[in-house]
């Protein structure tokens, strides 16, 4: 409750120019992203929760693709449990929030959908029944190829976290789809952009080594250390 109170205080940032600034993502991505990675599913719940009392103070878009992210997770946990109702009921409000993302977003917001829809699926794809998993792959590949083309010229520019999460997906999905010629593209742009950093050293590897790329991880490996949030909750009041 004490943590609840601490980031619904935050909310008072918005629309003040603070880098420290909390936005919805912050607030509810490391406990949906708890669930998403580690199985969490109490600090998923908490996320949630999270979403629930300051969504309306976000984007439409925002808030759908965060829901989408959970009833996803939430689908493959009932899939793995043998339940086939719950997970065609969680999947299909799924793909409805992720719709519904879509159809919200403004200029500003175009590339939530993608990025959602892309990070999730690098994630969990694989735990898919087994018959929706190569679409899954499909749809991923679709939403990284439009997020880097929504960017442009600015995707260099980006931070090191999202450029790389951005070509880390691309080249992942890429390589599950059977596009090679895009993915070795894809590796040489990592080693390139992302000279000295886990993404370069990983790119290098699958591309040096190719029967690597279905043993080392890709995707998602500069983010979520522990007490990520807590620290950022720390830095927004000073």
């Amino acid at each position: 409750m004490r943590l609840l109170l601490l980031l619904l205080s935050a909310l008072t940032l918005v629309g003040q120019p603070s880098p420290n600034r909390l936005t919805v993502d912050w607030l509810v991505r490391e406990d949906i992203f708890a669930g998403m990675l580690d199985n969490d599913r109490v600090r998923m719940e908490k996320g949630l929760e999270t979403l629930n009392a300051v969504g309306r103070h976000y984007s439409e878009a925002n808030v759908f693709a965060w829901r989408y992210a959970t009833e996803t997770v939430k689908a493959v946990w009932a899939h793995e449990a043998k339940d086939s109702v719950e997970f065609n009921r969680h999947y299909g409000l799924a793909l409805t929030y992720l719709d519904q993302s879509r159809k919200s977003v403004t200029g500003e917001t175009a590339a939530i959908p993608e990025i959602f829809e892309g990070a999730v699926m690098v994630v969990m794809a694989d735990r898919l029944p087994e018959v929706l998993r190569k679409g899954a792959w499909e749809r991923c590949y679709k939403a990284y190829a439009k997020l880097d083309e929504l960017q442009g010229g600015f995707l260099d520019k980006m931070q090191m976290h999202m450029k790389g999460e951005v070509l880390a997906g691309l080249a992942a999905s890429a390589f599950r789809t059977g596009r090679e010629e895009e993915l070795i593209k894809t590796l040489e742009r990592m080693q390139v952009s992302l000279a000295k950093t886990p993404y370069a050293l990983v790119a290098k590897k699958w591309a040096d080594e190719p029967e690597s790329r279905s043993k080392v991880k890709m995707a998602c490996i500069s983010c979520h250390e522990p007490n990520r949030l807590g620290s950022r909750v720390e830095r927004s009041h000073k």
